[in-house]
């Protein structure tokens, strides 16, 4: 069966585990530059959760850039070694490959030569996978967050191409809803649709917020698209939420029904 999480702080996870969630999701750059001190303690609220931490997103800070003219394998090389022995040891099993302004390629920059850096760059984190157990989920982003993989089928396309075993794609509804991509598009990527994000698009470019009753969003298609994929992985909920213990009980519940 699908599960489902939120992308929130391990803090938060006794709360959520209450609600009926199965797991949380990090950031993976917050994660990198804990010091060794606060990386202790998190490690320690972790350990003492009723629901694990399973995956982690914004993978790298906007100044390491992975695209143009001033990308550094051997900056890109230790933030890996640190974020992913980190990401292991939390129990981390998926990472989200996001991080718009560190792949977002600069103006002037050839699309093509980006498109091979990223390639390059992919080959690379999937040694680090392999290493630690996890595995990597391309995040497509609209386009007014970044200039390049934008839609799941592009994600899916990056992923066949270089056809690395750790590295497939993932499906974010907000982003999908921005760019006008189907949710038929999950089906596309087939067995290479890692990780899903879900949210309430508020309006195209306009926000996300927590599912609720009644909001408008057919999570039903959503997660019947995702079936009809073969996907049985994770759904985390992705958006700004004022009032957690408030919102979380119904946003379980509205997403419960919708899987089935």
């Amino acid at each position: 069966m699908i599960r489902l999480g939120v992308c929130t702080l391990p803090e938060n996870a006794a709360l959520l585990g209450a609600q009926g969630f199965d797991y949380i999701e990090v950031g993976l750059a917050w994660l990198h530059g804990l010091s060794d001190e606060e990386y202790a303690a998190q490690l320690d609220i972790v350990r003492n959760a009723p629901i694990p931490v399973e995956a982690a997103n914004g993978m790298l800070p906007g100044t390491l850039k992975v695209t143009g003219p001033e990308v550094s394998e051997e900056d890109i090389a230790a933030y890996l070694d640190k974020a992913f022995s980190r990401a292991h040891e939390m129990g981390i099993k998926v990472v989200v490959f996001g991080s718009g302004a560190a792949r977002g390629v600069p103006e002037g920059f050839s699309h093509a030569e980006a498109w091979r850096q990223i390639a390059r760059f992919l080959a690379v984190v999937d040694t680090y996978c392999e290493r630690y157990g996890i595995e990597l989920a391309i995040e497509p982003l609209r386009r007014a967050e970044c200039n390049i993989i934008n839609l799941v089928s592009e994600g899916a396309m990056m992923s066949a191409l270089i056809d690395l075993p750790h590295i497939g794609t993932l499906g974010d509804t907000y982003h999908m809803v921005c760019s006008h991509e189907p949710y038929s598009a999950f089906s596309v990527a087939g067995r290479l649709l890692k990780h899903v994000h879900i949210s309430h698009t508020l309006g195209v470019d306009q926000g996300r917020i927590w599912p609720a009753e009644g909001d408008g969003e057919d999570y039903k298609e959503i997660f019947d698209a995702l079936k009809a994929a073969g996907y049985d992985g994770r759904v985390s909920i992705e958006a700004g939420c004022e009032d957690m213990k408030k919102d979380g009980p119904t946003a379980y519940s509205v997403l419960s029904a919708a899987r089935g």
